[in-house]
């Protein structure tokens, strides 16, 4: 590394660990006793913890309840067998980094007191000071590799990271593409540090399984990774602390066999991480007490998602994908609502004293609760026109109306992107999009909603919606809600806080559907007449037949 580049490097460390000893949010979850157990057993941690080269790395130890939790299982190897690393070997296990020093010095503290009657205090302060290293961990520069990788990686929105260190991360790791969070990087670069045998397990969300900024990492571990496990953790409470995403764990390898072990809310106790052990090392054992155990050879391919639905459904799901176009390819325009920055400040109502042409009648995700629109009539302000950001001195009134709010406007994010532009919306409004007839779909649901709407409103944001010059619409909603668009949007989205689903663009564009004009005129009419009454016994059937489902397909889609 020439001089030149290594002074940057020191320059983004220090600018990262001002950060680190910031009261800004880093993503700092903790994970629970039971998970760090489960992870240290089923990647060979504890198996392998006294084995001569083995070398553990934390990339984001936060106050180390994995290297506390390794510590703890030295210390009850020593109290029942007697039997305590050398000290070279000792200094040398286990590196662990985190860009807080407070979290740090707590980490090391409690590792300190569980080891204190095995090493003395000179010997702790030898090999701890090794094990901690208060550096940015993508930034650091590594000349060996590691048998085991675990840890809980940060999750931050990108917004608030530091800009700097944010252009240096994507420059560094070619898989943060699109919106990726810090985590991918994380991911990439843990990889890249495994031993030829070495063991990546990592507790995360699992957003990045099937979203489109994952892809770029799922195509790396496709090309040179095995999925060895994941942990489908839904409905527990694996952090210390409330969290909005589903996390998994997910564990990688060198090898080249394509076994996967795919498990859904398991029952975690002692027991069952040892036998969890035993099914990864024996691709013999199928069957696994305390957990719903799935064996797939197929689930990583290229940067495709991984969809971990039964085999029935995928089945079902392929045939169909073989046999449809896609919604967008079948005519049909999926678009997001308008983002503000501020809804408090941009959506209005009637009355508010501003030029009339920068009102549009606006929807909300609120005003679609309860299935139906309960529009409360309000409008969201247009700062766009047909050759882009309007010239504010043309609306004398609207411009008033700004700077009753500009501190607060210019404090966004994209204000301070377009400064000269301070008074914008985050997405641009699209008048004509308002007038045309279109499908509401609420973003965050159990269930999919398609609501219709005639033209009256412009989507705002959290909701998604779908105009079609080839479909009727009130068919649409039919063919959506009888399971087909259910089926499909849960097997390519992750669940999120209250065990709810993304109804997002790019999981909506995954539904097949048939060309409108390929379906009999009969069942055209009929798909009409339902989508505006919604009996879905009689969509299902329906939809039977343009889809020529066969007996085990209708039984999946509850017909």
């Amino acid at each position: 590394m020439n001089i030149q580049v290594q002074l940057a490097t020191s320059e983004l460390q220090t600018q990262s660990l001002l950060w680190g000893e910031s009261s800004a949010e880093k993503g700092e979850v903790f994970t629970k006793p039971e998970i760090v157990n489960l992870i240290l057993v089923a990647s060979g941690v504890v198996r392998d913890l006294f084995s001569i080269g083995t070398r553990i790395l934390e990339p984001s130890c936060g106050q180390g309840e994995f290297v506390v939790a390794i510590a703890k299982h030295i210390k009850v190897r020593y109290e029942s067998d007697n039997l305590k690393l050398p000290i070279t070997q000792f200094v040398n296990l286990v590196r662990a980094y985190d860009i807080s020093s407070s979290n740090l010095d707590v980490a090391r503290s409690n590792v300190k007191a569980v080891l204190s009657d095995i090493y003395t205090s000179t010997e702790l302060d030898t090999a701890l000071n090794q094990w901690f290293i208060h550096e940015d961990f993508l930034l650091t520069d590594f000349n060996e590799k590691f048998t085991h990788v675990v840890g809980n990686p940060p999750y931050i929105r990108i917004e608030t990271i530091p800009s700097v260190l944010l252009a240096e991360y994507r420059h560094r790791f070619v898989t943060m593409i699109e919106r990726a969070d810090i985590y991918i990087a994380f991911y990439e670069k843990c990889l890249d540090l495994l031993s030829n045998q070495g063991v990546l397990s990592f507790i995360c969300t699992d957003r990045w399984t099937k979203n489109r900024y994952g892809a770029g990492l799922r195509s790396k571990i496709a090309s040179s990774f095995q999925l060895d496990l994941f942990i489908d953790l839904y409905g527990q409470n694996a952090f210390m602390s409330d969290v909005m995403t589903y996390p998994a764990i997910t564990q990688l390898s060198k090898n080249k066999q394509k076994r996967t072990c795919v498990l859904h809310n398991p029952n975690i106790t002692p027991d069952f991480s040892n036998n969890l052990l035993k099914c990864l090392t024996d691709n013999k054992l199928e069957i696994l007490e305390g957990a719903e155990l799935v064996v797939r050879n197929d689930l990583v391919k290229e940067d495709k998602p991984w969809l971990f639905g039964a085999a029935d459904e995928l089945e079902m799901l392929s045939r169909i994908e073989g046999q449809f176009p896609t919604l967008e390819e079948a005519g049909c325009s999926v678009y997001i609502g308008a983002a503000t920055g501020s809804n408090k400040i941009y959506i209005v109502d009637e009355d508010l004293d501003i030029e009339a042409n920068r009102k549009i009648p606006v929807i909300t995700a609120k005003e679609l609760k309860s299935g139906v629109i309960d529009s409360k009539s309000n409008y969201i302000i247009n700062t766009y026109d047909d050759d882009g950001v309007i010239e504010l001195e043309q609306y004398p009134l609207l411009r008033n109306y700004f700077l009753e709010f500009e501190v607060t406007l210019k404090s966004r994010h994209i204000a301070k992107m377009t400064p000269k532009q301070w008074f914008k919306t985050i997405d641009r409004v699209y008048p004509e999009r308002a007038a045309r007839e279109k499908l509401l779909i609420p973003d965050i649901k159990s269930e999919l909603t398609a609501i219709y709407d005639d033209g009256s409103y412009h989507p705002n944001n959290s909701i998604y919606y779908i105009c079609s010059a080839t479909w009727n619409l009130h068919a649409l909603r039919a063919v959506l809600l009888s399971g087909i668009g259910q089926m499909f949007v849960q097997t390519y989205s992750t669940k999120v806080s209250g065990g709810n689903l993304r109804f997002q663009a790019q999981h909506l564009r995954k539904i097949r559907l048939p060309f409108w004009n390929e379906i009999d005129s009969s069942i055209q009419t009929e798909l009409t007449r339902i989508g505006r009454t919604m009996d879905t016994s009689e969509a299902k059937s329906l939809v039977a037949q343009i889809y020529s489902l066969n007996e085990k397909e209708k039984q999946i889609l509850g017909m």
